[in-house]
């Protein structure tokens, strides 16, 4: 009997643009080698990593707008993308941003069922997203179940979750040194993201503590936030211990001289960032609210520190520079998501369609 032919996924997101961490985690399904990979785009979309991603493109959306303009737009492409999808039996369509999840529901209405949502945001209209969690028969799949509790949606555990994932790391463990703790930043600069928690954390600990603490960030954003945080490190009288290094191809430079990653922002959907830190062996000192909370395990890869509280931050620096806490690398490993795991259960989800 001969084996079914592969999928083919078209992973759409309707952007102008490859940063952030839904490229990201379509790069990782992709290296999965489970099925072939494209991605959706708008028309004219310009990709910055090297190599791109096999692209389709679509008439223009807004990628994370939910208005009953782009739902206009979403109906033409879903009709372009209706017809991709009747070229082949085995050809997929996987929405990614709420460009995304207009589209499905357009393909739903048209009669298609070869159909799946990834929601990736804490949206403030959460009675859309139940609703179109009921419109689309269980094809919407939440990041994690504290998204799935955010939206008040039916479930236990891990029923209707997907979550992000990454590639194994090969960076060697990191030893500690007493006294000593550098901090890893990834991310947008956006004011969601709450950097400047970090920089207040930090100018709360004792003169000895600061000279013993670094924090750099990666990552593009809000210029006029950037200049912001800059300013507050410079009046908290720690410039000298605060790095923004900007847009980079990788976080693996970082985290292989960082000894924590930090993830301050409020309702973190799931962050890639702390993955690829858990995959290296690196612990996390996370805020309490969003995906972290199903991720981190205090005392095994990390701290959950309150959500909003530099007080509570600074205490988990004390903690690492006191030596309070000793992390196994491996043990961190083994929390994180990986490519082929997830793959493999898309895999699954793509084939009872």
């Amino acid at each position: 009997m001969p084996a079914p032919s592969r999928f083919t996924v078209l992973h759409y997101t309707g952007c102008d643009d490859d940063p952030g961490g839904i490229f990201t985690v379509i790069r990782n399904l992709a290296s999965a080698g489970r099925f072939d990979c494209l991605v959706g785009v708008n028309r004219g979309c310009v990709q910055y990593r090297k190599p791109p991603l096999p692209a389709v493109e679509f008439p223009r959306l807004k990628p994370e707008t939910i208005s009953a303009t782009n739902a206009l737009r979403a109906w033409h492409a879903a009709r372009a993308i209706r017809r991709w999808l009747r070229e082949s039996p085995n050809r997929i369509f996987h929405g990614h941003t709420r460009a995304g999840l207009l589209v499905a529901l357009w393909l739903n209405a048209m009669g298609e069922k070869r159909v799946v949502v990834s929601v990736h945001c804490y949206g403030r209209q959460r009675w859309f997203y139940r609703w179109a969690q009921r419109r689309l028969g269980g094809r919407l799949f939440w990041l994690s179940p504290a998204m799935r509790a955010y939206y008040n949606a039916s479930g236990s555990d891990w029923d209707r979750c997907v979550p992000a994932c990454v590639q194994p790391s090969s960076l060697p463990p990191r030893q500690a040194q007493a006294g000593r703790l550098h901090l890893a930043g990834v991310g947008g600069v956006l004011r969601w993201k709450r950097w400047e928690l970090v920089i207040k954390a930090m100018a709360q600990l004792a003169p000895h503590e600061i000279a013993g603490v670094r924090f750099t960030h990666i990552g593009g954003g809000d210029e006029a936030y950037r200049a912001e945080l800059r300013q507050q490190a410079i009046d908290s009288g720690i410039a000298d211990r605060v790095e923004f290094r900007g847009v980079t191809d990788s976080s693996e430079t970082l985290l292989a001289e960082s000894d924590v990653l930090v993830v301050a922002s409020h309702n973190e959907p799931f962050s890639v960032a702390l993955m690829e830190a858990l995959a290296a062996g690196r612990p996390v000192m996370a805020s309490d609210s969003g995906g972290t909370v199903d991720v981190i395990q205090p005392g095994v890869n990390g701290w959950l520190f309150r959500d909003g509280d530099a007080d509570a931050l600074a205490a988990c620096m004390r903690e690492w520079l006191a030596g309070a806490h000793v992390f196994n690398g491996e043990a961190i490993r083994r929390t994180a998501f990986y490519a082929d795991d997830v793959a493999a259960r898309w895999e699954a989800i793509y084939a009872a369609l």
